[in-house]
């Protein structure tokens, strides 16, 4: 295992559980952010965010999350208490190596965000369109009740034989960033990653020629398994009861035109958790990735503000882990 370094001293070299596809910007400064992508989600929704937070002078590592960047096969197979744990530890790392360590985390990746704080000692979180509430323009009225009448009746076992294929606006208001997904998710891709669920042969072959592959690496997965939702939901109902055991600074951004989580999940976190500094913004002109969407740029100006980075330093080129360890 090789990794390039930018800045002589690496403290994140050795990076517990890291993967080819986590992404590191670094500046050797005392203080990093370490962000969290979003369930069936990659490192690169949170790409600009991580570079924006870097020239403003933190080190940034963007983690990837067990099961994600290869196949919905290997999502199926982990729990949202192996992915606590990798943030946890992951984070334990990097404590015990800066002054100062931030949490972000996007959708269900701000939930693991707002779990870890409480686990692993923080200087602040910033918790990106939060997931509670399935509640959203595009989400259909009997969303949440639905699901969890379909987790009861539905044996765990055959859980992921059933599945959400994500639609238009794939969380996202541009036209351009809408038009490069749909390109991704066309319904063969989604034919072939449910094909790959119950048929453990069918990856190596389509995946022969890498283009899969890369595809989960950049866009994520086209569609959500039932059983990767059943996961979500213990994590949602597990962080909802403990709430109140955040008190580390925390900074909440949501969109009020959300399209899946609407402004109502933004407002559960403020009101619940026990931070005595605590600040909660509303963008506007974007849907759910407010990482990638129109207003990309404002997101790292408040996470920014809030963790207080300096603006003394350049921006640096990612480093792309070359082997997973």
């Amino acid at each position: 295992m090789t990794i390039k370094t930018l800045n002589g001293h690496d403290r994140l070299s050795e990076m517990v559980d890291r993967q080819a596809t986590d992404l590191l910007f670094q500046n050797d400064r005392n203080a990093l952010v370490y962000l969290i992508h979003g369930v069936t989600g990659t490192p690169v929704e949170m790409r600009y965010l991580a570079r924006g937070l870097a020239r403003r002078g933190g080190d940034v590592y963007v983690t990837t999350l067990p099961g994600h960047c290869t196949s919905l096969r290997d999502l199926v197979k982990t729990n949202e208490q192996q992915w606590c744990n990798h943030v946890c530890k992951q984070l334990a790392y990097a404590r015990e190596r800066y002054e100062r360590v931030y949490v972000a985390g996007l959708s269900a990746g701000a939930l693991l965000s707002l779990e870890a704080s409480t686990r692993v000692a923080v200087d602040g979180v910033g918790v990106l369109s939060p997931t509670f509430f399935y509640d959203g323009w595009n989400m259909p009225r009997y969303g949440d009740a639905f699901l969890s009448t379909l987790l009861k009746l539905v044996p765990e076992s055959l859980q992921h034989l059933l599945f959400h294929v994500d639609g238009p606006p794939y969380g996202v208001k541009d036209s351009m960033i809408q038009t490069s997904i749909r390109a991704s998710y066309t319904r063969s891709a989604v034919f072939h990653e449910w094909v790959s669920l119950w048929w453990e042969g069918h990856r190596s072959e389509v995946a022969g020629n890498g283009s899969d592959l890369s595809s989960a690496a950049s866009k994520g997965y086209p569609l959500f398994p039932l059983r990767t939702l059943s996961e979500i939901d213990r994590l949602m109902n597990r962080v909802k009861g403990h709430l109140d055991n955040v008190s580390a600074p925390t900074v909440i951004l949501q969109a009020t035109d959300d399209d899946m989580t609407g402004p109502r999940n933004g407002q559960f976190v403020y009101d619940e958790i026990a931070s005595m500094q605590k600040q909660i913004v509303r963008l506007d002109d974007c849907y759910h990735v407010i990482t990638v969407d129109r207003q990309r740029q404002a997101v790292v100006t408040h996470l920014k503000e809030f963790f207080r980075l300096s603006t003394s330093a350049p921006a640096p080129e990612a480093i792309q882990f070359a082997a997973k360890c």
